[in-house]
C-alpha cells in the first residue's frame, strides 16, 4: 500500500507473539550509553549488538519550555556474512524524542505508533524497496 494512504491505530496495543527469546548481555554503561550483545553469537564478526543511548534534557532559552527534548535511542546491528566472504551490517535505529512535559500516556502512544511504523505493511515498500510513493 502506498505511503500516501498509510494508516496506524491510535490507542493500539503492540504485543509480539511467537518466536524465540533473543537474550542480550550488557557490556557496562558509559557516557549515557549501554552497549548490549547476544552472548550466544560465538563469532565476534557476526555477533548481533544493541546500543541503547539517552540524552537528558538541558536548559535552553530557545526551546519552547526552556529545556531541550529528552531523547532515547536504540540501534540494533545484525552482521551478515555474504556469499563472497564479506560481512555487511544490517541496522535498525529507533529514536524517541519528547518534551519533559509529555505525559506517560502520550509517550506510550508515541512508542506504539513507532512500533506500527516498523511493522505495518503500509510501510513495507518504504523499507523493502526504498519507495516513497
Amino acid at each position: 500500500m502506498p505511503l500516501q494512504t498509510a494508516s496506524v491505530l491510535s490507542g493500539a496495543t503492540i504485543t509480539p507473539s511467537g518466536g524465540t527469546a533473543l537474550a542480550f548481555t550488557g557490556a557496562g554503561i558509559r557516557n549515557n550509553t549501554h552497549p548490549l550483545f547476544v552472548a550466544a553469537d560465538a563469532d565476534l564478526r557476526t555477533r548481533r549488538t544493541m546500543m541503547c543511548t539517552v540524552k537528558d534534557p538541558k536548559v535552553s532559552a530557545s526551546a519552547p519550555n526552556g529545556y531541550t527534548q529528552a531523547r532515547s535511542s536504540v540501534t540494533f546491528k545484525s552482521p551478515l556474512s555474504l556469499d563472497n566472504g564479506s560481512i555487511t551490517v544490517n541496522t535498525v535505529r529507533v529514536e524517541v524524542s519528547y518534551d519533559v512535559e509529555t505525559s506517560a500516556a502520550e509517550l506510550a502512544e508515541l512508542k506504539v505508533i513507532g512500533a506500527q511504523i516498523l511493522t505495518d505493511s503500509d510501510f513495507d515498500a518504504l523499507f523493502q524497496s526504498q519507495s516513497l510513493a
